[in-house]
């Protein structure tokens, strides 16, 4: 094998886990078994093969992560430097693996902001985050994609997903506006202003509530079975609406241009991204592939004319409430890119690892 692609997505990594204590704004415990995929692909066949770890959004949750007691939502860059330090502290065994894949002469890493690690729009955190993986602010073989939706390399395309799903698009024409005191701020859209304000206060309640798949029958059912949270829920959805539109610091924001499909979107929770794959493979010249995250649900489809759509699914815990997925499910699926001949061979792989006899139980 001569150059391969690794693609990961929708991990979720907070501020780490202590024994004794719930983080529920931290979703990911599988440092061990990432750690063991990247060293997996430094060795054997691929010991001399260039690699390329794409790393496709939504890898850090900078939306749960709290800096104060109160919900923050002007976010400049001295706020997202410390949530991505508190992040990477909280993740040592990762952090680890990840220096440790930089470290090989033929590895590289590829970051794509998805809507919850926006934050890697600002400088400032690109640099520390370079910083932390090789010891300097600015290296070739790390590289963060900082203005536009989707990238394609030797033909194939990454894009996070969430562009397509109104609530949560960027606004790549503004990404920044200018908060009260001056800074820039990040402008979120209106998804992200939803969790922070509603979401991550419902889930110190109810921890599984940003974890189910699909979001309506939930809705539903807790209508009918657990009214008064519901009604909660959907009132304080009210309020944080309403007072973000009268919030100095979003009136630079676009406005509800859309909102038949804000509401669409709002039914469904996620948008099915199967025919936008397909529009790009059609519209795109060269384009053997298109890879995404986002759904939290891994897939791949072939289409005619041979092009490949998979999307990375995520490695966080999920509860499915479709009749064919009953149940809670936790697999950590990624992309493999085999670039060794003239056309790219894409797939979706499900990483099983080398489970340990036991392990603690931190919380």
């Amino acid at each position: 094998m001569q150059r391969f692609g690794i693609v990961v997505s929708d991990m979720h990594l907070g501020t780490g886990h202590r024994k004794g204590h719930q983080n529920h704004s931290d979703d990911f415990r599988e440092d061990e078994r990432f750690a063991q995929l990247l060293k997996h692909h430094c060795s054997g066949e691929f010991a001399e093969a260039e690699g390329t770890l794409v790393m496709n959004g939504d890898i850090f949750d900078f939306l749960k992560v709290r800096l104060l007691t109160k919900a923050v939502d002007a976010i400049d860059a001295r706020h997202s430097c410390l949530k991505l330090r508190k992040c990477l502290n909280g993740h040592p065994i990762f952090v680890e693996a990840l220096r440790a894949w930089i470290a090989h002469p033929k590895r590289s890493i590829v970051f794509q902001p998805g809507n919850h690690d926006m934050d890697f729009f600002f400088p400032e955190v690109q640099r520390q985050f370079c910083r932390a993986l090789t010891g300097t602010t600015e290296d070739p073989r790390v590289r963060c994609i900082s203005d536009v939706a989707s990238f394609i390399i030797d033909g194939v395309a990454f894009h996070h997903g969430h562009q397509f799903d109104a609530i949560h698009a960027f606004d790549f024409g503004k990404l920044f506006v200018r908060g009260i005191n001056g800074h820039p701020i990040l402008n979120l859209p209106w998804g992200s202003l939803f969790m922070i304000h509603v979401l991550n206060e419902l889930t110190d309640e109810r921890p599984w509530l940003d974890k189910v798949h699909p979001f309506w029958p939930m809705f539903v059912g807790g209508m009918l079975l657990d009214t008064r949270f519901t009604g909660r829920m959907v009132g304080r959805s009210v309020v944080a609406l309403a007072r973000a539109r009268v919030n100095p610091n979003w009136w630079q924001k676009r406005p509800f241009t859309k909102l038949t499909q804000f509401l669409r979107n709002d039914i469904a929770f996620f948008e099915n991204l199967d025919h936008h794959a397909e529009k790009m493979l059609k519209h795109t010249t060269g384009l053997s592939a298109v890879i995404m995250g986002h759904t939290h649900v891994p897939k791949v489809r072939s289409f005619r004319g041979g092009g490949v759509y998979v999307n990375t699914g995520t490695w966080i815990p999920m509860v499915d409430l479709t009749l064919g997925k009953l149940g809670q499910r936790l697999e950590l699926h990624y992309a493999f890119i085999d670039w060794s001949e003239a056309k790219p061979d894409v797939s979706l792989r499900r990483w099983n690892g080398t489970q340990a006899i036991s392990e603690e139980v931190v919380a």
